[in-house]
């Protein structure tokens, strides 16, 4: 009886590493999701003494084998502009960081954030320009308000993944109108008008991005799983969030994964509240339906990892990703942890 139970146990093991290898061999896009990225402030002087390849050193094991890192780029890269007033904290990063981004597997990052607008229009547009320069697609913030809606769309493996960013962060001002530089306002109407248009365009999956939230709050707010709903109700294949510095529950519904905060990535700060954060790496079907969701928790406290996040593995990293999926119902998808990371597989999605 004991050996049964053994083998049992064994099985139960290896059983997410076997589904991967098949998923991986199945020839699905795997695509990396990173949290808050500023490389600048506090980073800045252990940036000019070790190079942009150290904030990348510890989870470059993993983003080895995605088909592309999506992020959200959390300053203005530009040597221009000057730091708006009345603001407690402005960032502003080197245009070096575009093409550090592009080494390490960056394709698109997200820009609509509380902070993409800290050095004015002159700034922004900068950091477009450097972005693509380097190759690099970019949304949520342009030059009006129809800029900062279009998507960004990547095609892998001859699927077109389409990317939407929506900012619903203070402070106003940076928010883009019909004459006016700014980001996306994620308002229900436009974020559904917005999903519905591309998928019309590009067709599926497409993939949205939050900015949202409070800072240092461990729960989503009502009005964040009300967006991140309406959003999968108009077609988004998952739904991303940015903000809140610290990572918050993570949700399927209808089929479709809710990451409502990722927290920090290589964040240019110390802070002791900010201490974990979250990796996710999604593999989409030909469909565009994401079949399975990798989760890795990261350590990003800078007193104790110099931003460069590292993965948290064993049981550690279990009590920081069981409570996160505890609310996951089980006929939305399974959750469970294997030893490295976390694994949600979605069930297929429900019909209307």
């Amino acid at each position: 009886m004991q050996r049964f139970f053994c083998i049992l146990l064994l099985c139960l093991t290896l059983l997410p590493n076997l589904y991967q290898e098949t998923a991986i061999a199945d020839g699905q896009t795997r695509i990396a999701f990173l949290g808050d990225f500023l490389p600048a402030g506090s980073a800045s002087p252990f940036i000019a003494k070790n190079g942009y390849r150290r904030l990348f050193e510890g989870v470059r094991p993993i983003i080895v084998g995605a088909d592309a890192v999506i992020l959200n780029l959390e300053t203005p890269l530009s040597t221009r502009g000057k730091a708006v007033k009345g603001k407690a904290y402005t960032f502003r990063g080197s245009p070096e960081t575009a093409e550090a981004m592009a080494r390490e597997k960056v394709r698109a990052v997200w820009l609509a954030n509380n902070h993409i607008m800290d050095f004015g229009v002159e700034a922004l547009y900068d950091t477009i320009d450097y972005l693509e320069t380097a190759g690099l697609a970019h949304a949520g913030a342009g030059r009006n308000v129809g800029a900062a809606a279009a998507p960004a769309v990547l095609e892998l493996k001859g699927l077109n993944i389409s990317l939407l960013a929506f900012s619903n962060t203070f402070p106003k001002s940076y928010w883009a109108r019909r004459n006016r530089p700014g980001t996306f306002f994620g308002a229900p109407g436009p974020v559904g008008r917005a999903v519905d248009r591309t998928i019309e365009t590009y067709g599926s999956p497409v993939v949205t991005s939050f900015h949202w939230g409070a800072e240092l709050m461990s729960e989503p707010k009502e009005y964040q799983v009300d967006l991140a709903h309406l959003a999968i109700d108009h077609g988004a294949a998952l739904v991303v969030g940015h903000h809140p510095h610290v990572a918050q529950p993570i949700e399927v519904y209808r089929g479709v994964p809710i990451l409502y905060s990722l927290g920090n990535f290589s964040f240019g700060s110390y802070s002791k509240r900010s201490r974990v954060g979250l990796m996710a790496v999604a593999r989409f079907e030909e469909d565009g339906r994401i079949s399975l969701l990798e989760v890795y928790p990261l350590l990003v406290d800078n007193y104790e990892v110099n931003f460069s996040p590292r993965p948290i593995t064993g049981l550690e990293g279990q009590r920081i990703f069981d409570p996160l999926v505890k609310g996951i119902d089980p006929t939305q998808a399974s959750a469970l942890w294997d030893g490295e990371k976390g694994v949600i597989v979605p069930k297929l999605k429900i019909a209307d």
